[in-house]
Order: structure tokens, then C-alpha cells, then sequence
């Protein structure tokens, strides 16, 4: 099986730190509202790359944030669902979130035969390539422009 996992601020929405944001939070189509005016946006084209992707791949998440603010966002916009054993922690180890995300997959039946991950920034994959070279690694905004990009150009992605 194939497994895809994504980071979240700056890869799926715009905003550079989610776990700034005051709960509750007002939710729109694709975006919402902290009690401060505080907004986040989710980047044009996620719904459908997660369908998409829901079909091919399993999938989850490695973010550098606090769950307790980030999961009740991830719930308002109908995410949450998606994702196996994400993982939403307050450290930057994201080789471990990794490792022990492809650990419990395989704890339950899954063969997890290819890895890619889905960052916008590139900081954290000296220590994944150290640790787990087997991780392709996609640069979002660098090796693809938009989400669409990577749905209908799958190949070019690494997403073939």
C-alpha cells in the first residue's frame, strides 16, 4: 500500500502556525475566523486533492503543532476523516511522526510499500532521508505549483 503523508501549516492552508489560533473558531467554505479576526485559509484545490488522493493512497499527517488546536480545524472543515493515525505534535521531529505512523499501519495489516511526504519547506528532510531514506519527499509550491498540479499531473509529483 501507499502512503502519503502531509504537513499542514503552509501546505494545507495558508497559515504559518494554526496553533496560534484562538478556539472557537468561525468556519466558511474554506476558510475561518479565531475570536481575534485571526484567519487561515485552506489553499485552493485541498478538497479535491484529498478525494483524489483518498483513492490511491492512505493517508496522514506530520505537523509540528499543537492537536488540541489544530484537530477542532481540521474536524470544522470535514478533514479529519481522511487521515490515519495522524500525527499532530509540539516537536519538529517529523522522522519520527514518520516512523511511527508507518509502525502502527503496519501494527494493523498494512504493507506499506512507498512513503511520500508533502512539505512546504525542505528543513526537516535531512533528518527524514537520514532516518528513513525510503521517503520521497515532495516540495509543495517548489516541485509543484497547486494541488491541481498534483492531481493531474500525478506523474511529474512523484504521485504516479
Amino acid at each position: 500500500m501507499r502512503l502519503l503523508i502531509l504537513d499542514l501549516d503552509g501546505t494545507l492552508w495558508d497559515h504559518e502556525d494554526a496553533s496560534r489560533l484562538i478556539p472557537p473558531y468561525e468556519f466558511h467554505s474554506d476558510y475561518l475566523v479565531d475570536p481575534y479576526g485571526e484567519e487561515l485559509h485552506l489553499f485552493p484545490g485541498v478538497r479535491e486533492f484529498l478525494e483524489w488522493a483518498s483513492e490511491r493512497f492512505l493517508l496522514s499527517i506530520a505537523s509540528w503543532n499543537i492537536e488540541e488546536k489544530v484537530r477542532p480545524i481540521l474536524e470544522g472543515f470535514g478533514l479529519w476523516g481522511y487521515f490515519l493515525f495522524p500525527k499532530i505534535e509540539g516537536h519538529p521531529d517529523k522522522a519520527d511522526m514518520i516512523r511511527r505512523t508507518i509502525e502502527e499501519l503496519e501494527s494493523i495489516g498494512y504493507t506499506i510499500d512507498d512513503v511520500i511526504y508533502v512539505d512546504d519547506r525542505a528543513i526537516h528532510m535531512d533528518k527524514i532521508k537520514m532516518e528513513l531514506p525510503e521517503v520521497d519527499f515532495i516540495h509543495m509550491w517548489v516541485d509543484v505549483k497547486s494541488f491541481e498540479e498534483l492531481t493531474t499531473t500525478p506523474q511529474k509529483a512523484g504521485l504516479r
